[in-house]
């Protein structure tokens, strides 16, 4: 054979043993390397991807993610086993559907490994049956009712004591059905019903009488508000009031002072002043008139009424300028009927 021959040869076999010594291990899953011809396993862990590990060795694989374990009378593969028979603490008959969830621990899979070879799941359910029906016969059947968070959390602390012991973590389990007799569970169902009602009667009654006390404090508030609002009236009252009697005070002053004037720049009698107060007075009126420059004249007031009002067309009386009239033979004035607002403009 010749020398490129052997070389082609041993290129060829060591390519050979290359790929053979390649084995890979699935994302989801952990690998030692077991040598098939020592028999022996190896220590270190390998997860994901293809590994150069030698062609006398391959890898004995465990899965990564989250196993489940079912006790049910369900088919397999949801069930791995059939439903927990048992009795509770004071004998009645009981019939569990339990389901709990597993992770291997990687760092102790070699102890695993000299266990149980790679029949792991066939351990963790005898640990696990053992455990159940151990905690399950710690209970009555009432507490199968009213205590079952507490029940679920015994069974998982026993659980997961025991799979920790062998390489494992419990992640979670779940009371799918707790079966008692027909006969016990209808009398457990009537009881709760009762209590029940009681409850909502209780409820009721506590309703009721914060309601009470809910009318008692609107009825409370609505009195206080009727007291504040009658004093804050009675304060408006009295303020308007008092300022109202404060402005006429002033308007009386005012109109006081304004007729004192008017009595000094006029040289005014007293009865003067009176026909001055009287003309002012027609003047505030809406509808009036006034006939001016005529003896005995008359103010003409609303619809056609007469007041009676001498008028006032200069210092002193009517009669007294009559007379005067008389005395001087003047002729008479001619006669104009003058609105009140230009009485003063008349007279002066």
């Amino acid at each position: 054979m010749s020398i490129p021959g052997i070389i082609a040869s041993v290129v060829l076999v060591i390519i050979v043993l290359g790929v053979l010594s390649l084995d890979y291990v699935e994302q989801n899953e952990y690998g030692l390397i077991y040598n098939w011809v020592t028999k022996r396993i190896g220590k270190r862990v390998y997860h994901g991807g293809t590994h150069p590990i030698g062609f006398w060795n391959k890898f004995v694989v465990f899965p990564a993610t989250v196993q489940s374990i079912e006790f049910s009378n369900r088919r397999w593969p949801m069930a791995n086993s059939p439903t927990l028979h048992t009795r509770t603490k004071e004998g009645l008959a009981l019939q569990l559907s339990i389901s709990f969830q597993y992770t291997l621990d990687p760092k102790r899979l070699s102890q695993l490994y000299a266990l149980t070879n790679v029949a792991y799941e066939g351990l963790f359910v005898r640990l696990a049956r053992d455990q159940l029906l151990e905690a399950a016969a710690e209970f009555e059947g009432p507490q199968y009712w009213l205590q079952r968070h507490e029940i679920g959390d015994q069974m998982s602390s026993l659980v997961t004591q025991s799979l920790q012991e062998s390489c494992a973590k419990l992640w979670g389990l779940q009371l799918l059905v707790i079966d008692l007799p027909d006969r016990y569970e209808k009398a457990i169902t009537l009881t709760q019903v009762q209590q029940q009602i009681i409850k909502t009667r209780w409820n009721e009654q506590k309703a009721a009488s914060i309601r009470a006390d809910t009318e008692v404090l609107k009825a409370d508030f609505d009195r206080q508000i009727r007291v504040v609002r009658a004093s804050a009236n009675a304060n408006y009252t009295v303020a308007t009031k008092l300022a109202s009697a404060q402005a006429a005070g002033r308007k009386i002053a005012a109109e006081a002072e304004a007729l004192k004037y008017v009595r000094a720049k006029l040289h005014l009698s007293p009865e003067g002043a009176v026909q001055f107060q009287q003309l002012n007075a027609f003047g505030n009126l809406p509808n009036a008139t006034f006939l001016a420059n005529l003896p005995e004249a008359r103010a003409m007031v609303g619809t056609g009424s007469v007041a009676i009002a001498p008028a006032f067309l200069q210092q002193g009386s009517t009669r007294q300028h009559w007379q005067g009239q008389q005395q001087h033979k003047e002729p008479p004035r001619k006669t104009s009927v003058l609105p009140v607002s230009a009485r003063l403009a008349a007279k002066f």
